[in-house]
């Protein structure tokens, strides 16, 4: 066989062989890409409150309310807080199953969010994620809806296979000559069903290649960790020293009143711009994180550890003092899900993930309009046979 024949078969059994992953996974993030949009669309009562003249309560007395909003077993370990004074904050908690099995939803014990009123510390809504469509629609992305290290294992080995796929099909597209060139660039939307599936395939598949590699380079990262380590050599990092090492907590630290709230007064110092903190809380220390507006394109954002005792600052890591690699990793979700520049990216984002998932389906018309073809054939060949006999 010639290279391009070779091509062909890989490009036919590969893309047989990932076909339903590649539906079932991309169909979803095409939607997903739009998650803030459609959540605070769907969950608008929850997240968005009336402007007070006065301050918003307590960061603790805010948790504590929480905390009242659902089951004892249950725990809260993250807070986000937007600077729109629209927007209410948001607690959540998460833990997993000590059996896992073989689904999502048996992995997990427990997953919530408490919206809470930061004027009147009035809990307005309470969401178990499991049953939160716009959250599901990325756990049927990443992982098929089945247990984690199941699922986005399948995703990330057809996600490989997609460099393959994306590659022989550039050799299938290569015109034999000159002529043919010409019909590699546009899609005949006047002729023939058959002819328009092809054309879709087969160009659209050119003209979004880049993008395809793009989305699933950056997807990768969450499956394979020699990946990530590739990438972070490419950007002239060693993988060994990406991140700053955090150096140890003191054990003997004091004890001070209200530890949550100093630790969240002197986040809001640091950054006069900043639009969104976080706070990963546990009984020994508050990780802060603060994204804000930064001067690049990529998400910028310091990280800053307290002392969960006192809320006394121990250890920062700020946006400018890291790595490429830590620069890139943190970006690299909003890369993957095309908000790296907004609505536009979003857009291409979207579209690019619905392509995807209608290359199999294309691709098998292909396939079986061939089959068809020469089956016809051979009987058309059979009854010529029997006419000269």
């Amino acid at each position: 066989m010639n290279f391009k024949k070779i091509a062909s078969v890989l490009h036919l059994w590969l893309g047989l062989t990932v076909g339903l992953v590649v539906v079932a996974s991309f169909l979803p993030a095409a939607l997903f890409v739009w998650e803030k949009e459609l959540t605070d669309l769907y969950y608008h009562d929850y997240l968005f409150v009336e402007p007070q003249d006065h301050q918003p309560q307590s960061l603790t007395e805010l948790l504590e309310n929480a905390r009242k909003s659902i089951p004892a077993h249950q725990k809260l370990d993250n807070v986000e807080i937007s600077s729109d004074p629209k927007r209410a904050y948001i607690f959540s908690g998460l833990e997993h199953a000590e059996d896992e099995g073989w689904t999502a939803f048996s992995e997990v014990e427990y997953s919530v969010n408490v919206y809470v009123n930061p004027y009147s510390g009035k809990v307005i809504g309470v969401v178990d994620q499991e049953t939160n469509w716009i959250w599901l629609l990325r756990i049927m992305h990443q992982q098929l809806l089945l247990q984690y290290d199941i699922g986005h294992l399948i995703v990330g080995i057809a996600t490989l296979l997609m460099f393959v796929l994306v590659i022989t099909g550039l050799v299938l597209w290569w015109p034999r000559n000159k002529g043919a060139l010409k019909q590699r660039f546009k899609i005949k939307f006047d002729a023939k069903w058959r002819r328009v599936n092809y054309d879709i395939h087969n160009v659209g598949g050119f003209y979004t290649q880049l993008f395809i590699l793009l989305f699933a380079a950056t997807g990768l990262v969450w499956t394979f960790d020699w990946w990530t380590d590739g990438i972070y050599r490419l950007l002239g990092d060693d993988p060994e020293k990406v991140f700053t090492e955090v150096p140890a907590l003191k054990v003997d630290s004091q004890v001070k009143t209200n530890p949550l709230d100093r630790a969240f007064s002197d986040m809001m110092t640091k950054k006069a711009n900043w639009k969104l903190i976080s706070f990963y809380l546990n009984e020994k220390k508050f990780l802060g994180v603060v994204k804000y507006d930064g001067e690049s394109a990529w998400d910028t954002w310091d990280i800053h550890h307290y002392d969960a005792k006192n809320g006394s600052l121990y250890f920062s890591v700020k946006h400018e003092d890291k790595t490429t690699g830590a620069k890139w990793r943190n970006s690299n979700y909003a890369i993957h899900v095309g908000s790296i520049y907004g609505i536009f990216t979003k857009i291409i984002a979207s579209i690019i993930a619905l392509f995807c998932a209608s290359l199999p389906v294309t691709g098998f018309y292909i396939w079986w309009g061939r089959r068809k073809k020469e089956k016809k054939g051979a009987v058309r060949k059979v009854g010529l046979r029997r006419q000269v006999i």
